[in-house]
């Protein structure tokens, strides 16, 4: 029978005689206890459990699998003791160019007892053609787990008004009307939630704050790009939402300062998650710091630099990551084009390991003619600036040549050509190169096929 109250140790409290009554909902509020108690494991134990887990993974990817029966074979015995101790650095590094190629090959037939049904999903094709997944009611079950984790971590009001701005989908969640929905989904199994309403994210930045005051919700989801636009909007109209609590991002990088940027103008808090569709959750923001705790109960996340070597606390690294769960469709060490910084423990007192910082992909990356590479983190700030200097309403900065660089606008009228030099100026001086400028102009600077937008792309990675 379920217990008609449910506390984490965090002090959380929801009344479940407010559940709904999907059976489906027991499996996920059973892994949500659990997760409740392995956030605050030690490191140590928290791994030993990550390679036990992984003993098993590749037990039966070797065993019912074609594409890992040879693969896993340099491995040798396939021991949770022996794979911490030093052979899990000899299974591959799984590239994303193999999951394309090989996808057939890396689906199994059938999964243990418990794992439930195969789902199909599609990744958004961000860094290439999109490849197509499997994975089972396990994996989606605790994929609705970390869901609610994150609104337990951040204390949101379940019961609440929460909007998105993040569909692309031509013709869905139009403006002035959107979506609206009986509940936030995803939760709503074990959860009795309030209603949720969307935009989409091709929306007007006029159209999305004008759609946010009239609704008024409590959370707004949406995407780092659009919640910088909002911000400078309302900054520069003196607009606060009535009865907004927080902002949640997804699927972009987080400028460093927007944090603080959105506190101080929209008066609201901001939290991020960082998460691929092919893999789930992969980090949640810490509720009491703006750090990022790996969801190690559902992945097992390396961070690793040129050698395949695991970075050590402050430095930064490609992001290599094995899914735990999904037993229908292995990823294990699965390089998903990403980079991040490591963490140090958290004073939270959670176990759980910690990212101070994602910096996105290969694409994201600056390279200078000298060898030298770095990444743009194009600041508020920066940006305010470089607005300042002409009628622009979009941009984006791409580096199209070793020593050239275009700049990608959307004006609210021809430029003159002294506005094309301060802002050729300030490229050059931000970057700290004198690259060579061009210039390029559209209606609208569009975003990719899942409403992601960089502000820094490179043609040469």
């Amino acid at each position: 029978m379920t217990e008609p109250i449910y506390q984490s140790t965090d002090g959380f409290t929801i009344d479940l005689s407010r559940q709904a009554r999907a059976p489906k909902g027991r499996p996920v509020l059973k892994v949500l206890r659990q997760l409740d108690r392995t956030q605050w494991w030690s490191p140590e134990r928290l791994a030993g459990e990550q390679f036990r887990f992984l003993e098993r993974l590749l037990t039966h990817a070797r065993q019912m699998t074609d594409y890992y029966a040879g693969r896993l074979l340099p491995v040798g015995p396939l021991n949770a003791e022996r794979l911490r101790q030093g052979a899990w650095e000899n299974v591959p590094i799984l590239p994303r160019s193999d999951v394309n190629e090989f996808g057939e090959q890396m689906l199994a037939p059938s999964v243990p007892d418990g794992h439930g049904n195969y789902f199909p999903i599609f990744t958004s094709g961000t860094t290439g053609r999109p490849i197509k997944l499997i994975r089972t009611r396990l994996a989606l079950c605790y994929w609705s787990a970390f869901t609610i984790r994150d609104h337990l971590w951040h204390n949101r009001d379940l019961q609440g008004l929460f909007a998105s701005i993040r569909t692309s989908a031509k013709g869905q969640a139009m403006y002035p009307n959107g979506d609206r929905y009986r509940t936030w989904g995803g939760s709503d199994n074990v959860f009795k939630t309030g209603p949720s309403i969307g935009l989409n994210i091709n929306s007007t930045i006029s159209e999305m704050v004008e759609w946010v005051q009239r609704n008024d919700p409590d959370y707004l989801l949406t995407h780092p790009t659009v919640v910088a636009s909002l911000t400078r909007h309302c900054e520069d109209r003196g607009i606060r939402f009535g009865n907004l609590k927080e902002i949640i991002t997804l699927s972009e990088i987080l400028p460093h300062d927007l944090r603080d940027n959105v506190t101080d103008v929209l008066g609201v808090r901001l939290s991020d998650m960082y998460s691929g569709r092919e893999v789930g959750y992969m980090a949640l923001q810490c509720p009491d710091h703006p750090h990022y705790h790996v969801m190690g109960e559902g992945v097992y996340l390396e961070v690793l630099d040129d050698s395949d070597q695991q970075v050590g606390i402050g430095q930064t690294g490609r992001v290599v990551v094995t899914t735990l769960h999904n037993f229908a469709m292995p990823l294990i060490r699965y390089e998903i084009g990403d980079f991040a910084e490591v963490g140090a423990p958290c004073p939270c007192g959670r176990g759980l390991p910690v990212l101070t910082r994602i910096h996105g992909r290969k694409q994201n990356v600056l390279s200078l003619p000298t060898g030298e590479t770095r990444w743009t983190l194009l600041s508020s700030e920066d940006i305010r600036a470089f607005m300042a200097l002409a009628p622009v309403r979009q941009y984006q900065f791409a580096q199209i040549g070793p020593d050239a660089i275009e700049i990608r606008l959307a004006v609210l009228r021809a430029l003159t050509r002294d506005e094309e030099n301060a802002l050729s100026s300030w490229t050059q001086s931000k970057f700290a190169y004198p690259f060579r400028i061009s210039f390029s102009y559209a209606d609208e600077l569009s975003r990719s096929k899942a409403g992601k937008f960089q502000d820094f792309v490179s043609v040469l990675t």
